[in-house]
Protein backbone atom coordinates (compact mmCIF):
# COMPACT_ATOMS: atom_id res chain seq x y z
CA UNK A 1 0.00 0.00 0.00
CA UNK A 2 1.46 3.21 -0.74
CA UNK A 3 2.75 5.58 2.30
CA UNK A 4 2.42 9.11 1.19
CA UNK A 5 1.63 11.74 -1.77
CA UNK A 6 4.41 10.94 -3.76
CA UNK A 7 3.60 7.02 -3.97
CA UNK A 8 0.30 7.88 -5.55
CA UNK A 9 1.33 10.59 -7.65
CA UNK A 10 3.63 8.81 -10.63
CA UNK A 11 1.55 6.15 -11.31
CA UNK A 12 -1.53 8.51 -11.70
CA UNK A 13 0.18 10.50 -13.95
CA UNK A 14 0.88 7.61 -16.19
CA UNK A 15 -2.54 6.10 -15.79
CA UNK A 16 -4.06 8.85 -16.60
CA UNK A 17 -2.41 8.83 -19.95
CA UNK A 18 -2.53 5.39 -20.67
CA UNK A 19 -6.26 5.33 -19.78
CA UNK A 20 -6.50 8.52 -22.49
CA UNK A 21 -4.97 6.44 -25.15
CA UNK A 22 -6.85 2.85 -24.49
CA UNK A 23 -9.94 4.75 -25.03
CA UNK A 24 -8.56 6.87 -28.08
CA UNK A 25 -7.67 3.32 -29.53
CA UNK A 26 -11.50 2.33 -29.31
CA UNK A 27 -10.18 -0.83 -27.00
CA UNK A 28 -13.27 -0.58 -24.60
CA UNK A 29 -15.67 -0.22 -27.54
CA UNK A 30 -14.20 -3.34 -29.37
CA UNK A 31 -13.71 -5.52 -26.46
CA UNK A 32 -17.30 -5.17 -26.03
CA UNK A 33 -18.35 -8.45 -28.20
CA UNK A 34 -15.94 -10.37 -26.24
CA UNK A 35 -11.55 -11.02 -25.35
CA UNK A 36 -10.10 -10.78 -27.83
CA UNK A 37 -6.09 -10.60 -28.17
CA UNK A 38 -3.65 -7.23 -28.52
CA UNK A 39 -3.09 -8.54 -32.02
CA UNK A 40 -6.33 -8.66 -33.04
CA UNK A 41 -7.14 -5.39 -30.96
CA UNK A 42 -4.24 -3.96 -33.01
CA UNK A 43 -5.29 -4.61 -36.38
CA UNK A 44 -8.80 -2.96 -35.60
CA UNK A 45 -7.42 0.20 -34.27
CA UNK A 46 -4.56 0.36 -36.28
CA UNK A 47 -1.93 0.03 -33.21
CA UNK A 48 1.38 -1.56 -32.77
CA UNK A 49 0.54 -5.02 -31.66
CA UNK A 50 3.49 -5.39 -29.32
CA UNK A 51 3.17 -2.08 -28.16
CA UNK A 52 -0.26 -2.43 -27.53
CA UNK A 53 0.06 -5.32 -25.56
CA UNK A 54 2.07 -3.11 -23.33
CA UNK A 55 0.10 -0.80 -22.56
CA UNK A 56 -2.85 -3.42 -21.79
CA UNK A 57 -0.65 -5.11 -19.62
CA UNK A 58 -0.16 -1.89 -18.17
CA UNK A 59 -3.43 -1.46 -17.37
CA UNK A 60 -4.29 -4.79 -16.31
CA UNK A 61 -2.32 -3.66 -13.15
CA UNK A 62 -4.44 -1.36 -12.01
CA UNK A 63 -7.79 -3.25 -12.79
CA UNK A 64 -8.40 -1.39 -16.43
CA UNK A 65 -8.82 -4.54 -18.54
CA UNK A 66 -8.28 -8.50 -17.66
CA UNK A 67 -5.97 -10.52 -19.16
CA UNK A 68 -7.18 -14.12 -19.64
CA UNK A 69 -5.04 -17.22 -19.12
CA UNK A 70 -5.28 -17.93 -22.89
CA UNK A 71 -3.69 -14.33 -23.38
CA UNK A 72 -6.39 -12.50 -24.59
CA UNK A 73 -7.97 -9.17 -22.61
CA UNK A 74 -11.54 -8.51 -21.57
CA UNK A 75 -13.19 -5.15 -20.45
CA UNK A 76 -13.22 -4.71 -16.60
CA UNK A 77 -16.15 -2.84 -14.83
CA UNK A 78 -13.40 -0.11 -15.14
CA UNK A 79 -13.10 -0.07 -18.57
CA UNK A 80 -16.93 -1.68 -19.63
CA UNK A 81 -18.12 2.06 -18.37
CA UNK A 82 -15.56 3.66 -21.22
CA UNK A 83 -17.86 2.23 -23.95
CA UNK A 84 -19.34 4.64 -25.97
CA UNK A 85 -22.76 3.12 -25.51
CA UNK A 86 -22.97 2.55 -22.47
CA UNK A 87 -25.71 4.00 -20.43
CA UNK A 88 -23.42 5.60 -17.74
CA UNK A 89 -20.89 6.12 -20.51
CA UNK A 90 -17.52 7.57 -19.31
CA UNK A 91 -16.15 7.98 -22.71
CA UNK A 92 -15.81 11.70 -22.59
CA UNK A 93 -14.31 11.62 -19.12
CA UNK A 94 -11.72 9.17 -19.90
CA UNK A 95 -10.41 11.59 -23.11
CA UNK A 96 -10.97 14.70 -21.14
CA UNK A 97 -8.28 15.73 -18.83
CA UNK A 98 -5.26 13.95 -20.46
CA UNK A 99 -6.49 15.24 -23.75
CA UNK A 100 -3.67 17.50 -25.19
CA UNK A 101 -5.36 20.77 -25.15
CA UNK A 102 -5.69 20.51 -21.57
CA UNK A 103 -2.78 18.31 -20.99
CA UNK A 104 -0.42 20.98 -21.82
CA UNK A 105 -1.12 23.86 -20.16
CA UNK A 106 -1.46 21.93 -16.64
CA UNK A 107 2.03 21.40 -17.15
CA UNK A 108 2.61 24.76 -17.34
CA UNK A 109 1.07 25.03 -14.07
CA UNK A 110 4.67 26.14 -12.33
CA UNK A 111 4.42 29.59 -15.04
CA UNK A 112 0.92 30.15 -14.21
CA UNK A 113 1.97 30.24 -10.49
CA UNK A 114 5.09 32.15 -11.41
CA UNK A 115 3.01 34.73 -13.06
CA UNK A 116 -0.70 34.78 -12.12
CA UNK A 117 -1.59 34.28 -15.67
CA UNK A 118 -3.67 31.29 -17.59
CA UNK A 119 -1.06 29.20 -18.87
CA UNK A 120 -3.61 27.74 -21.75
CA UNK A 121 -3.65 31.55 -23.54
CA UNK A 122 0.64 31.44 -22.89
CA UNK A 123 0.17 27.56 -24.15
CA UNK A 124 -2.60 28.10 -27.11
CA UNK A 125 -1.87 32.03 -27.90
CA UNK A 126 -5.97 32.54 -27.35
CA UNK A 127 -8.61 31.75 -24.22
CA UNK A 128 -10.13 28.61 -23.06
CA UNK A 129 -13.66 29.42 -24.49
CA UNK A 130 -12.34 30.85 -27.75
CA UNK A 131 -10.06 27.86 -28.68
CA UNK A 132 -13.28 25.55 -28.24
CA UNK A 133 -14.98 27.60 -30.88
CA UNK A 134 -12.58 26.81 -33.15
CA UNK A 135 -11.91 23.50 -32.62
CA UNK A 136 -15.11 21.73 -32.30
CA UNK A 137 -14.02 18.02 -32.00
CA UNK A 138 -12.70 19.20 -28.20
CA UNK A 139 -15.63 21.33 -27.87
CA UNK A 140 -17.73 18.04 -28.43
CA UNK A 141 -15.76 16.49 -25.43
CA UNK A 142 -15.65 19.06 -23.37
CA UNK A 143 -19.57 19.44 -23.90
CA UNK A 144 -20.04 15.79 -23.27
CA UNK A 145 -18.11 16.08 -19.99
CA UNK A 146 -20.24 19.01 -18.86
CA UNK A 147 -23.54 17.16 -20.00
CA UNK A 148 -22.26 14.36 -17.83
CA UNK A 149 -21.58 15.66 -14.66
CA UNK A 150 -25.02 17.70 -14.74
CA UNK A 151 -26.94 14.48 -15.05
CA UNK A 152 -24.59 12.88 -11.61
CA UNK A 153 -25.03 16.60 -9.50
CA UNK A 154 -28.54 18.10 -10.84
CA UNK A 155 -30.97 16.12 -8.67
CA UNK A 156 -29.25 16.09 -5.52
CA UNK A 157 -29.27 20.14 -6.17
CA UNK A 158 -33.25 20.10 -7.13
CA UNK A 159 -33.67 18.15 -3.46
CA UNK A 160 -31.59 20.66 -1.62
CA UNK A 161 -33.10 23.63 -3.56
CA UNK A 162 -36.95 24.93 -3.67
CA UNK A 163 -37.42 26.24 -7.58
CA UNK A 164 -41.30 25.88 -7.28
CA UNK A 165 -41.70 29.54 -5.79
CA UNK A 166 -40.15 30.98 -9.53
CA UNK A 167 -42.57 32.15 -12.40
CA UNK A 168 -39.81 33.12 -14.70
CA UNK A 169 -36.14 31.56 -14.91
CA UNK A 170 -33.18 32.66 -17.20
CA UNK A 171 -30.27 30.06 -17.02
CA UNK A 172 -27.48 32.36 -18.70
CA UNK A 173 -24.48 30.54 -19.94
CA UNK A 174 -26.99 27.54 -20.05
CA UNK A 175 -25.19 25.64 -22.88
CA UNK A 176 -27.50 22.76 -24.07
CA UNK A 177 -30.09 23.14 -22.03
CA UNK A 178 -29.13 20.29 -19.97
CA UNK A 179 -29.71 21.84 -16.49
CA UNK A 180 -32.50 24.16 -17.65
CA UNK A 181 -34.57 21.17 -18.83
CA UNK A 182 -34.46 19.08 -15.36
CA UNK A 183 -35.48 22.37 -13.37
CA UNK A 184 -38.60 22.81 -15.81
CA UNK A 185 -39.29 19.05 -15.76
CA UNK A 186 -39.50 19.22 -11.66
CA UNK A 187 -41.17 22.48 -11.98
CA UNK A 188 -43.57 22.26 -14.32
CA UNK A 189 -45.48 25.62 -13.76
CA UNK A 190 -41.85 27.02 -14.38
CA UNK A 191 -40.95 28.70 -17.90
CA UNK A 192 -37.34 28.96 -18.87
CA UNK A 193 -35.10 31.26 -20.83
CA UNK A 194 -31.85 29.28 -22.25
CA UNK A 195 -28.94 32.00 -22.93
CA UNK A 196 -25.93 31.37 -24.35
CA UNK A 197 -24.11 31.86 -27.60
CA UNK A 198 -25.33 31.17 -30.82
CA UNK A 199 -23.40 28.42 -31.65
CA UNK A 200 -24.02 26.84 -28.23
CA UNK A 201 -27.66 27.25 -28.13
CA UNK A 202 -27.92 25.50 -31.52
CA UNK A 203 -27.14 21.95 -29.58
CA UNK A 204 -30.34 22.64 -27.43
CA UNK A 205 -32.89 21.09 -30.13
CA UNK A 206 -33.02 17.48 -27.96
CA UNK A 207 -33.16 18.89 -24.59
CA UNK A 208 -36.82 20.56 -24.84
CA UNK A 209 -39.90 18.27 -26.19
CA UNK A 210 -43.47 18.24 -26.16
CA UNK A 211 -44.97 20.46 -23.31
CA UNK A 212 -41.61 21.59 -21.96
CA UNK A 213 -40.84 23.12 -25.40
CA UNK A 214 -44.05 25.40 -24.97
CA UNK A 215 -42.41 26.33 -21.63
CA UNK A 216 -39.30 27.30 -23.22
CA UNK A 217 -37.59 30.22 -24.71
CA UNK A 218 -34.16 30.11 -26.66
CA UNK A 219 -31.90 33.26 -26.87
CA UNK A 220 -28.58 33.87 -27.85
CA UNK A 221 -26.22 36.50 -26.84
CA UNK A 222 -22.87 36.84 -24.82
CA UNK A 223 -23.35 37.71 -21.40
CA UNK A 224 -20.47 39.91 -21.69
CA UNK A 225 -23.44 42.63 -22.94
CA UNK A 226 -26.79 42.13 -21.93
CA UNK A 227 -28.89 39.83 -20.44
CA UNK A 228 -32.58 38.86 -21.10
CA UNK A 229 -35.13 40.40 -18.94
CA UNK A 230 -38.40 40.21 -17.25
CA UNK A 231 -37.49 37.28 -15.31
CA UNK A 232 -38.08 36.74 -11.85
CA UNK A 233 -34.76 34.21 -11.08
CA UNK A 234 -32.02 33.96 -12.94
CA UNK A 235 -29.18 31.21 -12.80
CA UNK A 236 -25.86 30.94 -12.88
CA UNK A 237 -24.27 27.33 -12.86
CA UNK A 238 -20.92 26.78 -13.10
CA UNK A 239 -20.17 30.19 -14.69
CA UNK A 240 -18.51 32.49 -12.50
CA UNK A 241 -15.58 30.50 -11.96
CA UNK A 242 -15.11 30.61 -15.33
CA UNK A 243 -13.39 34.10 -15.23
CA UNK A 244 -11.15 35.75 -13.00
CA UNK A 245 -12.82 38.77 -11.10
CA UNK A 246 -12.92 41.41 -13.24
CA UNK A 247 -14.80 39.31 -15.55
CA UNK A 248 -16.82 37.86 -13.09
CA UNK A 249 -17.62 41.06 -12.01
CA UNK A 250 -19.05 42.34 -15.93
CA UNK A 251 -21.42 39.11 -15.76
CA UNK A 252 -23.18 39.83 -12.35
CA UNK A 253 -23.13 43.45 -13.25
CA UNK A 254 -24.76 42.88 -16.62
CA UNK A 255 -27.19 40.33 -14.76
CA UNK A 256 -28.35 42.51 -12.38
CA UNK A 257 -29.47 45.55 -15.08
CA UNK A 258 -31.40 43.21 -16.28
CA UNK A 259 -33.57 41.59 -13.13
CA UNK A 260 -36.24 43.38 -11.66
CA UNK A 261 -36.20 44.56 -8.14
CA UNK A 262 -37.41 41.26 -6.30
CA UNK A 263 -35.89 38.95 -8.67
CA UNK A 264 -33.23 36.19 -6.88
CA UNK A 265 -30.05 35.81 -8.16
CA UNK A 266 -28.93 31.75 -7.66
CA UNK A 267 -24.76 31.37 -8.55
CA UNK A 268 -24.39 27.73 -8.56
CA UNK A 269 -20.48 26.58 -7.33
CA UNK A 270 -18.28 24.69 -5.24
CA UNK A 271 -16.80 26.50 -2.40
CA UNK A 272 -12.95 25.83 -1.95
CA UNK A 273 -14.24 25.75 1.67
CA UNK A 274 -17.02 23.86 1.12
CA UNK A 275 -17.63 21.04 4.07
CA UNK A 276 -18.99 18.47 2.19
CA UNK A 277 -17.01 18.75 -1.32
CA UNK A 278 -14.04 21.54 -0.86
CA UNK A 279 -13.24 22.28 -5.03
CA UNK A 280 -9.46 22.67 -3.19
CA UNK A 281 -7.11 20.83 -6.91
CA UNK A 282 -9.99 22.27 -8.90
CA UNK A 283 -8.61 25.70 -8.48
CA UNK A 284 -5.42 24.88 -9.81
CA UNK A 285 -6.96 23.74 -12.84
CA UNK A 286 -8.91 27.01 -13.18
CA UNK A 287 -6.17 28.68 -12.77
CA UNK A 288 -4.46 27.32 -15.90
CA UNK A 289 -7.34 27.65 -18.25
CA UNK A 290 -7.92 31.68 -17.00
CA UNK A 291 -10.93 30.94 -14.17
CA UNK A 292 -10.89 30.46 -10.71
CA UNK A 293 -12.81 28.66 -7.78
CA UNK A 294 -13.26 30.83 -4.90
CA UNK A 295 -14.22 30.79 -0.78
CA UNK A 296 -18.06 31.90 0.47
CA UNK A 297 -16.21 34.77 1.54
CA UNK A 298 -14.81 35.56 -2.05
CA UNK A 299 -18.61 35.04 -3.66
CA UNK A 300 -19.76 37.53 -0.82
CA UNK A 301 -17.24 40.13 -1.70
CA UNK A 302 -17.44 39.49 -5.36
CA UNK A 303 -21.33 39.95 -5.29
CA UNK A 304 -21.01 42.68 -3.07
CA UNK A 305 -19.22 44.91 -5.34
CA UNK A 306 -21.51 43.99 -8.56
CA UNK A 307 -24.61 45.39 -6.28
CA UNK A 308 -25.66 42.30 -4.95
CA UNK A 309 -26.34 41.07 -0.99
CA UNK A 310 -25.84 37.12 -0.60
CA UNK A 311 -29.00 36.04 0.92
CA UNK A 312 -27.76 32.82 2.11
CA UNK A 313 -26.25 29.21 0.91
CA UNK A 314 -27.33 26.68 0.52
CA UNK A 315 -25.63 23.57 0.17
CA UNK A 316 -26.38 20.82 -2.46
CA UNK A 317 -23.95 18.05 -2.86
CA UNK A 318 -20.94 18.48 -4.80
CA UNK A 319 -21.80 22.55 -4.92
CA UNK A 320 -23.64 25.18 -3.50
CA UNK A 321 -26.72 27.28 -4.38
CA UNK A 322 -25.61 30.95 -3.35
CA UNK A 323 -28.37 33.03 -3.33
CA UNK A 324 -28.49 36.16 -4.09
CA UNK A 325 -30.99 39.68 -4.29
CA UNK A 326 -30.27 43.19 -5.90
CA UNK A 327 -29.63 45.97 -3.03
Amino acid sequence: MPHNALDYIYPGILAAQAIHAAVKFRIPDLLSSGPKSASELATECGAHPPTLERLLRALTSIEMFQRLPDGRYRNSPGTEILRRDHPQSLWAEGVFLPAPFLWRPLGELEESVRTGEAAFDRAFGQGFFPYLAEHPEEAAVFNRVMTQEILWTTPVLLRAYDFSRFNRLVDVGGGHGVFLSHVLAAVPKLEGVLFDQSKVVAGAKDSFKGEMARRTTILSGSFFESIPEGADAYVLRRIIHDWQDDEAAKILSNVRAAMQPNATLLIVEGLIDSAARPAGLMDLMMLVLGGKERTEAEFQELVQNAGFSLNRVVPAGAYSVIECMRR
